[in-house]
């Protein structure tokens, strides 16, 4: 795990420091993943709500011509359209890797997924409580519902168990779920550099908000700007924290009128 490199503050508590540095920006990018961020963590994904509040203010934020609005998921595109489905978004699914419908993988590696993940069924057969979600692009081992102690023993065995594919696939370590991922596919922070060096976010004020492990690469990609870790407090390259997704919509409605042109004193 990286660790901290500052504390992070509370977004809301200092916003004012973080008002005052986007004045000098033409308008705002907001990089937000999915789980945990704009929902609630929830039994199984298809499970979970998307909040009126957080829908409204990323609504209204679409809205702004001063402000682009980009979700960044390890759940494939179509689910992130499935439950946002707002218009004026970019939906990046798979850590970015999956970028529309048409994203294809080389054959090879689906081989590989398709070996590993009947690898990891039999091996985790003696820990009911853990089960693989197969994504088709990548594998998602859900660890929410087993003890700490099954946690600890099911991590050290999916180690030991990728050794034997870590030419076409790697491991990504989060809170609750442990991916298996091509080794092609990007970082969420790969994908934030990437879009943040086209000319269209060049000179916008970056936000990320995330709650994983898997969203410190973007929490690092956004240096100028601001990062935001939701949930409980821990080491963390983030600037700034929020307790909860309802925190959230709250940031995400002021960023709108912070950025409306119609807020704007005239120049």
């Amino acid at each position: 795990m990286t660790k901290a490199v500052r504390k992070a503050g509370h977004l809301l508590t200092e916003w004012n420091q973080v008002a005052n540095r986007i004045a000098v920006r033409r308008g705002v990018v907001v990089f937000l993943d999915f789980d945990g961020t704009l929902v609630d963590i929830a039994p199984r994904p298809e499970l979970v709500r998307f909040r009126r509040a957080a829908r409204v203010a990323l609504q209204r934020l679409v809205r702004n011509r001063n402000a682009r609005v980009v979700i960044i998921s390890g759940r494939r595109r179509a689910e992130l359209l499935q439950h946002v489905g707002i218009r004026g978004i970019q939906y990046f699914g798979l850590y970015g890797w999956e970028r529309s419908a048409n994203s294809v993988m080389p054959s090879s590696v689906r081989s590989a997924l398709n070996r590993a993940r009947k690898k990891l069924d039999f091996q985790l057969r003696a820990y009911p409580s853990v089960w693989v979600e197969n994504k088709v692009s990548s594998l998602s081992i859900h660890l929410l519902d087993a003890p700490a102690a099954i946690q600890d023993i099911v991590r050290q065995h999916l180690r030991a168990a990728l050794e034997a594919f870590k030419r076409e696939l790697k491991m990504v370590e989060n809170i609750r779920d442990l991916e298996i991922l091509p080794r092609s596919f990007p970082s969420k922070g790969d994908t934030v550099r990437r879009l943040l060096s086209q000319s269209a976010f060049r000179r916008s004020f970056p936000f990320y908000f995330g709650d994983d492990f898997s969203d410190e690469s973007g929490f690092a990609a956004v240096r100028a700007g601001a990062s935001i870790l939701v949930g409980e407090a821990r080491e963390t390259r983030a600037r700034y924290s929020l307790q909860n997704p309802s925190e959230v919509a709250t940031a995400l409605a002021r960023i709108d009128t912070l950025v409306d042109d119609k807020n704007q004193p005239e120049r």
